[in-house]
Order: structure tokens, then C-alpha cells, then sequence
């Protein structure tokens, strides 16, 4: 009986031991998880904060971004509108050059030496040598006529020569000797020098079978044609000394004093330009056209033009060297004086005053008012006032 209440002691308090054990544990484990929750959460909450961080940055540069966009998008707007309102124009710089004072006159082109060449004799024209356009020597064969009488009479001219001459050489040494008079002696001598001359004649109207020219130049105009018969009244050739070329002009009286000898001249015939120079002044002015005639040389080595070519004469006053010079359309004439507009850095067109120097074709010179450096409005300008927004264009090139 002591022993059952024994054994049912021990077994009660193993039960009361395995229970607290496990009451422990359970409670450590408790523990343990209370402990991992915890540390999930703060994790979670970590990640949930930078996510927002990351979340509040990223909405901050979106808005900047949006923000910056707005503002470039506003200053293109700005831009365009700007655009819309300039005025287009086309401007140029100044430049450096040489301008003259001159003045300026129509003539045509003239030659010192032009010969219409007529025949010596009447023939048939057998031979033409030279045609237009043909340069030639002083004499040369242009033309050959029907010679063949002319042949005839020069060898019947030079064999009777020939026979008297060869008599008279006979007839010499017999009056040495005394053996005929003087008298006959100078009768033969005479006829030996009549057949001479007639001898000559006769070579000289062989000479006049073959029509020649008597300058060197060019042939400018042939009138004849082959088997034509033709006189000393008809004319067949006309020929140009080409490399003596002048122009005539008259100058009224009043620059009579700004002119001399040897002053320089351009002479013009479109896109050619050809030096010259004043070669004769007329001492006498003409009382009806209150002009004087000067006669220019021209210096064409080239044979640039033609005789008889329309030409303008600039003949050099004087000269500007290195000066500032400027388009004629780029001025603006107000009230007696002169204006243009620049464009300064700020696109704005500025009205500016200026003083002219010479002029030239469509150059001036600009003595006061503008650098070299200043841009020019050209093209446009009658739309422009003072501070006008202006946009700058290129030319249209076609």
C-alpha cells in the first residue's frame, strides 16, 4: 500500500516536471516568433519608407523635367513670335577699294588707217588670195587679174630694150674712133633710154594685174568675185590697220581744263574692258554742240574689238585709293541727305547717316558713317524703321 502511494508520487511530479518544460519552451518559441515579427515589420516598414523617398524624388525631377520643358517650350513659342514679327532682309559688309571720278561717253570703235582699195588696171579677176577677215602685210597679193597681154607687152618692151642697148654698145666704140657724129651717137642714146622707160611702163602695168594692199591689218570687205570683169572706178577690197584702234568722242567745254595728254581711260563694250588712253585733244570747240573732240587710243594687243564696235569711253579724273565702298542699293535718300540701315547684334535694323564720296556703276564711296565691319540692309529696307526686329536671310540663288 506505501509502496503503490510511493510510485504514484514519483509519477505525479515527473508529470508536474514534463509540464513546466514544455511551458517553457513553448513560451521561448513564443518568444522567438514575437521576436521575428517584430523584425519583419521594421523591415517592411524600411522598404515602405525608401520606396516613398524613392517615390517623392522621382516625382520631384518629373516635375522639374515638366517644368523646364514648360519654359523651353514657352521660349520657342517666344522665338517663333519674335520670327513672325521681324522683317526679312538681306544686308552686306562695306569693303576696301579704289573708285574713280570719271567721265562717261558712247562711241564706236575706229581704226587710225582704213583704205578702200581700188585695181590699177581693167581685167578679168582671175585669182582672189585673201578673203575677209584675213590679216594681212602691207603688200601682200589680195587679187589676180587676167595678166596675159600685160606679159606680152613687158617682154616686147624689155627685147626691144635689150636690142637698142646692145646697138648703142657697138655704136660706142665706133664714135670712140670717130667713125660716125655725135649727133647719131646721142640720137641712139636717146632711143636706148626711151625703150628703158617703156620697158618700165610695161612692168608696171604687169604690176597693176595683181591688186595688193598698201597697210597691214585686215581684210575687212571683198566687193569682187572670181570672173568678174572689173575697172579702176570699182572698188575690191577694204582693209583695217587693226592694231592702232581709236574712239572719237566729243566732250562739252566745260571739262576742257581736266583733260591732257596721255590720261588714262577704260574703254567698254559689255563684259571687255580695255585700257586707253587720250591720244589727240582739239584745240577748237565746236560753237553749235559747245563740245570738243578727243580722240582716245586704245590698247587692245588682244584685238579684243572690232572696228566699228559700239563702245562706252570712261575716261580717269581721279582716283580714291583703298576707301570704304558700298552698294548704290543700299541707300536711302531723305530730305537731301543719305541714310541706310545696319543690323546691330541684338537683330535690330538701326537708321544711320552717311556721306557719299565718289560714285561709280552701282558702287559709292562712303566717306563718313559706316566700318567695314557693319552689316548693311540691302534688301528690305522700305519696311524698316529705327529699332526695327528685322531676321537676317540669305539671296535666293537660282
Amino acid at each position: 500500500m506505501i509502496v503503490k502511494k510511493l510510485i504514484f508520487v514519483l509519477i505525479l511530479a515527473a508529470l508536474v516536471l514534463f509540464a513546466g518544460n514544455c511551458s517553457g519552451s513553448g513560451s521561448t518559441d513564443t518568444k522567438k516568433n514575437e521576436k521575428k515579427q517584430t523584425n519583419t515589420n521594421t523591415n517592411t516598414n524600411t522598404v515602405k519608407t525608401e520606396k516613398a523617398n524613392k517615390s517623392e524624388k522621382n516625382g520631384k525631377k518629373t516635375q522639374q523635367d515638366e517644368k523646364e520643358k514648360d519654359e523651353k517650350k514657352e521660349k520657342k513659342d517666344m522665338d517663333k513670335d519674335a520670327d513672325t514679327d521681324a522683317v526679312p532682309v538681306q544686308v552686306i559688309n562695306p569693303y576696301y577699294g579704289d573708285i574713280s571720278s570719271s567721265l562717261l561717253f558712247s562711241s564706236n570703235v575706229d581704226a587710225e588707217e582704213i583704205v578702200d582699195i581700188y585695181p590699177m588696171t581693167s581685167g578679168i579677176i582671175e585669182k582672189i588670195l585673201q578673203d575677209e577677215g584675213d590679216h594681212i602685210k602691207k603688200g601682200d597679193v589680195l587679187a589676180v587679174l587676167d595678166d596675159r597681154e600685160a606679159v606680152i607687152n613687158e617682154k616686147r618692151a624689155h627685147i626691144n630694150y635689150e636690142q637698142l642697148k646692145m646697138e648703142f654698145e657697138r655704136q660706142k666704140a665706133i664714135f670712140e674712133k670717130q667713125m660716125i657724129s655725135k649727133e647719131e651717137h646721142e640720137k641712139l642714146k636717146f632711143r636706148v633710154q626711151t625703150a628703158k622707160l617703156d620697158w618700165e611702163h610695161y612692168q608696171l602695168l604687169l604690176s597693176y594685174t595683181r591688186i595688193t594692199s598698201p597697210i597691214s591689218g585686215v581684210v575687212t570687205k571683198r566687193y569682187i568675185k572670181i570672173g568678174n570683169k572689173i575697172n579702176t572706178s570699182q572698188l575690191a577690197f577694204s582693209v583695217v590697220q587693226d592694231k592702232e584702234k581709236i574712239a572719237v568722242v566729243n566732250i562739252p567745254e566745260q571739262e576742257f581744263e581736266q583733260l591732257f595728254l596721255k590720261q588714262n581711260a577704260v574703254i567698254i563694250a559689255g563684259p571687255k574692258k580695255v585700257k586707253g588712253f587720250v591720244k589727240r585733244i582739239s584745240p577748237a570747240i565746236d560753237p553749235e554742240s559747245g563740245t570738243f573732240k578727243v580722240t582716245i587710243g586704245v590698247k587692245d594687243n588682244k584685238n579684243l574689238l572690232a572696228v566699228g564696235q559700239f563702245i562706252n569711253v570712261k575716261i580717269i579724273k581721279k582716283v580714291h585709293e583703298n576707301v570704304i565702298l558700298l552698294t548704290k542699293d543700299a541707300l536711302l535718300y531723305e530730305g537731301g541727305k543719305v541714310f541706310v540701315f545696319v543690323v546691330n547684334d541684338e537683330n535690330k535694323a538701326l537708321k544711320k547717316q552717311v556721306k557719299l564720296g565718289f560714285e561709280e556703276s552701282n558702287v559709292v564711296e562712303i566717306t563718313e558713317g559706316l566700318s567695314k565691319k557693319e552689316k548693311v540692309v540691302t534688301a528690305g529696307k522700305s519696311s524698316l524703321k529705327n529699332d526695327t526686329l528685322v531676321k537676317v536671310v540669305e539671296p535666293i540663288t537660282t
